[in-house]
């Protein structure tokens, strides 16, 4: 009779599943904040390189506050997930995805693509 084997235990497993979320949900973000933006901006007549990046700018910002707000997630000085339970809703890095906007943002302010 053959064992069965114990699965797999580690710092890093399962990670590559979480980063692709993350990823997509990221991704989702950006396209959501920057459709907004532009029909935003076609609407009141405005550039809309200037709404897209002016709407990243907006929910990038909202996002990383709420991101770095002390609900036990993310800690920014010891560079990992404190081990006390968050009374926040979830543990997801939206300070992360708040950066990006931000940086989708400038990509679109400085570049004016459309």
């Amino acid at each position: 009779m053959t064992e069965p084997t114990p699965p797999e235990v580690g710092r890093w497993t399962g990670m590559g599943e979480a980063l692709g979320r993350f990823a997509l949900q990221t991704l989702a973000a950006i396209i959501v904040v920057c459709a907004v933006g532009a029909l935003v901006s076609v609407a009141t007549g405005h550039d809309i390189s200037g709404g897209i990046a002016g709407a990243c700018y907006l929910c990038g910002a909202a996002l990383f506050l709420i991101g770095m707000f002390p609900s036990g997630g993310f800690s920014m000085i010891r560079g990992t997930i404190t081990r006390r339970r968050p009374t926040g809703a979830r543990q997801e890095a939206y300070f992360l995805v708040g950066l990006i906007l931000i940086g989708v943002g400038v990509v679109f302010d400085l570049t004016r693509p459309f």
